[in-house]
């Protein structure tokens, strides 16, 4: 009667060892330049940051916007290479990609740039909007210096806030990010 219990507890011992070399990978973006040790992903609703251990001598190859396939497992940040390399980075954070604070409700900014496909605007206070997929197109058309009021919308759930290009007689929903 020992032998079928210790042929069960092996076979579970063998799953979850398979199970744990087999990752569920998400793709995401670098968003932000490495800083020593630490990267930063862009998912669509998180910031998910990492840290290389100081004994990993190789240089995660990590260029802003570029997609990422990357893995969170309790405080381990497992990234990709296109090689398919996997780097093991301790996990730092993973925050809120948005974020319903801001303070400077109301008019008296300006853009300072507009993404090509016209899909995130900065403004002069160093702010970045994500913009509604469904008018990217005419905000692409905006410009730096174009003259920019901020509120809040509940239009869609989707989105937290609308701006509204005053030079241009225009708006577009969108949300804030975080960081």
């Amino acid at each position: 009667m020992r032998v079928p219990t210790l042929l069960g507890l092996a076979l579970i011992i063998a799953a979850a060892l398979t199970s744990a070399a087999e990752r569920t990978w998400k793709t995401g973006a670098w968003a932000f330049a490495p800083s020593g040790r630490i990267y930063v992903i862009e998912s669509a609703t998180e910031f998910i940051t990492g840290e290389a251990p100081e004994s990993d001598a190789v240089a995660i190859a990590a260029t802003v916007g570029e997609a990422v396939q990357y893995a969170v497992e309790q405080r381990t940040l497992f990234v990709q290479a296109p090689d398919k390399t996997e780097h093991a980075l301790r996990l730092v954070s993973a925050a809120a990609k948005y974020s319903a604070a801001y303070s400077a409700i109301g008019g008296g900014h300006f853009i300072k740039m507009v993404t090509a496909a016209g899909g995130r605007v900065t403004l002069e206070d160093g702010s970045r909007w994500d913009i509604d997929p469904r008018v990217r197109f005419a905000v692409a058309e905006w410009e730096p210096d174009d003259l920019i009021s901020i509120r809040r919308s509940n239009d869609d759930k989707a989105f937290a806030f609308e701006i509204d290009n005053t030079s241009r007689d225009d708006g577009a929903l969108t949300n804030h990010l975080a960081r």
